[in-house]
């Protein structure tokens, strides 16, 4: 019996067409029995940040021999590559240069090689332009699962030249934090660009939220459970960033937040 093994499916093609499901068809007729985790498919359209954080955040979760297929493609049909990594802890990711790949590829023990997907043979032909995750990467991740050699997958590329972005982290500084929204969940909760760890808070501060309309009360609290039903809250997510959420109420719908948006929090004193 062939060992195959898992893969994490992370993308932002959503579920209501048959991208999700083509990408995973692909992928038993190339390896069958393959074990495809679906990390999300919800990432925002093209927003390669915040597919970078889920897929850095995903990787002390999933099992140590992963082979991570991570689809935020805008440039798809371009000059960019397509490309594997093979990370230090022997995990493998698969998908686009474009930064996607390379947070997490960091936190798996950095980058031991990369290769450019130029050997045909392990796509799907014909290769579409515009669905390289159906035709290139699916096949090529779930031939990585199954044992393929990674050096026959393409050219080898020097890492250094792979593209890079950080993963979004703001600070608090002068008692203020300035923060980007880097994802909103289906709940309306605003996730944002800062951890819980550098924000310099602590749970009862008195504070004040800014999103585009002035200063508002803000409380930040552990928990949903700590607040009053409809209160304006700030508390860590199950990634440790800081999010802006309303207890049973949707706070990107109330304060028209999207990924993007730019919020202020600040300490106060009291009765100011």
């Amino acid at each position: 019996m062939i060992f195959v093994r898992p893969v994490c499916f992370l993308s932002d093609f959503g579920l209501n067409d048959d991208f999700v499901g083509t990408c995973k068809g692909v992928m038993a007729k190339v390896a069958p029995g393959i074990q495809v985790i679906d990390l999300t498919h919800a990432i925002p359209g093209f927003a390669v940040e915040t597919g970078a954080e889920f897929l850095q955040h995903a990787t002390r979760y999933m099992p140590d021999d992963a082979v991570y297929l991570a689809v935020v493609d805008p440039g798809v049909g371009t000059e960019r590559y397509g490309i594997a990594l093979e990370s230090g802890t022997g995990a493998f990711l698969v998908g686009p240069d474009n930064g996607l790949l390379v947070p997490a590829a960091e936190v798996l023990g950095g980058v031991r090689q990369a290769v450019r997907l130029s050997a045909s043979e392990f796509h799907v032909h014909p290769v579409s332009s515009t669905f390289h995750g159906r035709d290139v990467f699916s096949p090529v991740a779930a031939h990585l699962a199954r044992g393929t050699e990674f050096e026959k997958l393409g050219e080898r590329l020097d890492p250094k030249t792979l593209k890079r972005i950080s993963v979004p982290e703001d600070h608090a500084s002068g008692g203020e934090i300035s923060a980007r929204v880097i994802d909103v969940d289906r709940f309306g909760n605003a996730r944002l660009s800062v951890r819980q760890k550098d924000s310099g808070l602590s749970y009862g501060d008195d504070l004040k939220l800014d999103a585009g309309d002035g200063y508002m009360d803000l409380d930040y609290v552990p928990t949903f459970g700590a607040a009053k039903s409809g209160a304006l809250i700030l508390l860590p997510d199950s990634h440790w960033r800081l999010s802006v959420a309303i207890n049973k109420g949707n706070a990107a719908r109330a304060l028209a937040l999207a990924v993007g948006s730019e919020v202020k929090i600040k300490h106060t004193q009291k009765g100011e």
